[in-house]
């Protein structure tokens, strides 16, 4: 069954900018916070995470991996879940070049795919006190879905001004 997807919701890991983090790492802290995928889910994709809420998460290298399958219901965005694909970017507030690159591919990706969905911020949903993605996704897609002034790294690491 494919679902009517009206929503992409822009997360970020609030994790510390610059360290690395997989999917597995999501996994995990999802579990800690009570989340779980269906046996039936599982057995149809990625059968080892049992319990991400995200449909996709950009590392700090730019990597995509897959979550919970598009066709699935994610855990990422309450109230919003059934009719939404969840992105994940690692880190809080600065992200890498190659974050940056692969975030606006996978958009384009989805938006033609799901005819043009709305895109939003975690923080940029009703009853969301969150800082969430840590930059205006508004501004983001405004300027070209291009890497944010004072939102990212360096290769090394370290903020650019």
């Amino acid at each position: 069954m494919t679902r009517n997807i009206k929503l992409i919701v822009i997360h970020c890991s609030a994790s510390p900018n610059g360290r690395p983090a997989s999917i597995d790492d999501i996994d995990a802290w999802h579990i800690e916070r009570g989340f779980s995928r269906t046996q039936l889910a599982r057995n149809a994709f990625n059968p080892d995470l049992t319990s991400v809420g995200y449909h996709y998460v950009i590392g700090t290298d730019g990597f995509v991996y897959t979550g919970r399958h598009p066709n699935e219901v994610g855990a990422h965005a309450k109230g919003h879940n059934s009719d939404s694909i969840g992105i994940c970017m690692i880190g809080t507030d600065e992200f890498s070049h190659a974050q940056w690159d692969a975030l606006r591919a996978l958009v384009t990706r989805l938006r033609i795919t799901y005819s043009s969905p709305s895109v939003k911020g975690h923080r940029d949903l009703p009853d969301v006190h969150k800082t969430c993605p840590g930059f205006d996704v508004t501004t983001w897609l405004d300027v070209g879905m291009v890497a944010l002034h004072g939102h990212t790294m360096r290769g090394d690491g370290i903020r650019e001004e």
